[in-house]
């Protein structure tokens, strides 16, 4: 994709070349037009508006702020590849989970493409509805349109980048699933067109501020740290530095506590005879 946004762009870069501005500048630019910033920790505003796949008005403010985490998927449902894979990585890695969509978090979809329609949304809901193997779909998975402004606006705020090829008639844009807490935080962001079941499954307890996390669920988040490069959920070097102290000091702790007792009965064995 990033050599057919080249193409696109081959003018506007020859331009910017004799304006004065390097070729390699110009490059940077044409990549971030399709990527993922780092925007964690932003806030959904909660008034944009949409419609759902049933024709119905749709805020924010619907589920923010909730009691349950949302998976936000960014894409369009006429694209001919990769959102389809990311769907459909999503859908593999969530099938495998034991959380369940509706109960335990929402999947909500938003479609970047202005002109498509709640007729669209609704037959491709019910085409990735049938491979959802959890019940809940129905109402914990919304498929949403709506106009530039509110696309625009969302887009920006997650950090999802996208660039209209318009010779190709399509979208250039990343694949990423984000993860927004109750109060419509962004979270976490794992990009790809697939999912780690664990990393997603870790991800969604992560948002739910430990709402559905079990008690080892909470010991593994507070060992693990998210690696972007990876896409999965690690043991750094300073957690296993933390550790090795841990049990260092059990040890030291440990070994004053017999050397302590010895002592004591050694003392108190000559006064018993």
């Amino acid at each position: 994709m990033l050599a057919i946004a080249c193409a696109v762009f081959t003018p506007a870069l020859q331009a910017q070349g004799e304006g004065g501005h390097s070729a390699a500048q110009a490059l940077d630019i044409v990549q971030a037009a399709a990527s993922m910033e780092n925007r964690v920790g932003a806030m959904i505003d909660r008034e944009l508006s949409f419609t759902d796949e049933r024709g119905n008005p749709f805020q924010f403010k619907q589920l923010f702020p909730g009691d349950r985490p949302v998976i936000l998927v960014l894409g369009y449902y006429t694209c001919p590849d990769m959102c389809g894979q990311v769907i459909h990585g999503m859908l593999d890695a969530i099938n495998e989970i034991d959380l369940v969509p509706g109960k335990d978090y929402q999947l909500v979809n938003v479609s970047i493409d202005p002109r498509e329609t709640a007729e669209i949304a609704f037959q491709r809901k019910q085409t990735f509805l049938n491979k959802l193997h959890h019940v809940g779909g129905p109402e914990g998975w919304r498929f949403l349109v709506g106009e530039e402004q509110s696309i625009q606006a969302l887009a920006q705020t997650v950090g999802f980048h996208y660039l209209w090829l318009g010779h190709n008639n399509r979208y250039d844009h990343p694949g990423a699933l984000m993860f927004l807490t109750p109060k419509g935080e962004l979270n976490r962001v794992i990009t790809g067109l697939s999912f780690e079941p664990e990393a997603v499954r870790l991800a969604l307890l992560e948002a739910s501020k430990g709402e559905n996390a079990s008690f080892l669920d909470k010991i593994r988040l507070s060992c693990l740290t998210f690696d972007s490069r990876t896409n999965t959920y690690t043991v750094t070097a300073m957690t296993v530095m933390r550790i090795g102290g841990v049990l260092t000091l059990a040890g030291i702790s440990t070994m004053i506590f017999l050397m302590v007792r010895r002592e004591r009965q050694r003392n108190t064995t000559p006064a018993t005879t």
